[in-house]
């Protein structure tokens, strides 16, 4: 796994945070597959903690409007892509159910297109103390 928004993978993680919230409204459980998303607000930044289980095995914080990525944390995550592949495949067939595949879609489609350049700050091992260095 790619905390980098070349990644494709990766770039349907963050979509998925966006939509998160409106699923769950939906009664759709995007965790029903096994991903566990959270996210917080911080100014301009939402934080996004995502792993297999409830202990997250990335956490980056992601500035929509100045294109920032800052990765926090980023360990190793057998399975990354076919998580997202199946959860994906998941929210899609629920989301046409619920008669909202509109916003689902259009959201996923963004998040595949070519994405714009994008400043990336990486911090060291959470165990040290936060050094940023870039990417």
């Amino acid at each position: 796994m790619r905390a980098d928004t070349t990644d494709v993978a990766f770039r349907l993680l963050l979509a998925l945070g966006e939509i998160w919230d409106g699923l769950q409204r939906a009664d759709i459980d995007p965790a029903v597959r096994g991903l566990y998303l959270t996210r917080e607000y911080l100014g301009g930044y939402t934080r996004f903690s995502a792993g297999p289980s409830s202990t997250p095995r990335l956490v980056v914080e992601w500035n929509e409007s100045s294109r920032h990525l800052r990765v926090l944390r980023c360990t190793d995550w057998p399975g990354f892509d076919r998580l997202i592949s199946t959860t994906i495949g998941y929210v899609r067939d629920e989301a046409r159910k619920a008669g909202i595949s509109d916003t689902v879609e259009e959201t996923l489609v963004r998040a595949c297109q070519t994405p714009l350049p994008v400043r990336r700050t990486v911090f060291s091992n959470a165990s040290e103390p936060l050094v940023a260095r870039r990417a």
